[in-house]
């Protein structure tokens, strides 16, 4: 029986296990996510070799056990937390996104007033590029009822993802 300060093979296995996975977690980053995460020489140099490697005679199954026996020695959970942090989107993003939306469905739906309402809470916006997106969406949208087509419809939707990405691009 293993002593209680000891760990059994059982846990060994499984620590083994998952530092492997987040060693695979790591090699689905790119490289300047890589960047941004302190990964010791030997480990990132492991990565790299792993993205070398063609799939036979399981070199990449074995490079990625190596990957593993790498991040034994280094400080995977600083790693962890650091693939958690770029994971996990930014609430200033997902709040810019939600105001991007909101806004996009209250000019497409609304007037003037929200024409008016949108340039005056951001003044990088040009009044004249709204309005000429709102026509072009607006022109295609009622084409595309009256037609009741599939087809028809694209490019609405074409001129609601161009109005997005001008409100997107008004919106810091």
């Amino acid at each position: 029986m293993a002593d209680e300060g000891e760990e059994s093979k059982t846990q060994r296995k499984k620590r083994s296990t998952e530092l492997q996975k987040m060693g695979e977690d790591l090699l689905s980053l790119n490289k300047k996510q890589l960047e941004q995460i302190e990964v010791p020489e030997p480990l990132l140099a492991a990565l790299r070799e792993y993205q070398r490697l063609p799939n036979r005679h399981e070199a990449k199954r074995r490079q990625l056990q190596f990957i593993g026996k790498l991040m034994r020695g280094s400080d995977h959970e600083s790693i962890r937390l650091a693939l958690e942090k770029l994971r996990t989107p930014d609430r200033q993003e997902i709040r810019r996104g939600q105001d991007i939306e909101q806004w996009g469905e209250r000019l497409l739906n609304g007037d003037e007033s929200d024409v008016q309402a949108f340039v005056e809470t951001w003044p990088s916006a040009e009044r004249q590029t709204l309005r000429q997106l709102l026509r072009r969406y607006s022109q295609l949208a009622t084409t595309a009822s009256e037609a009741e087509e599939e087809k028809s419809s694209e490019p609405a939707k074409i001129q609601r993802r161009r109005l997005l990405d001008y409100i997107k691009t008004c919106i810091d």
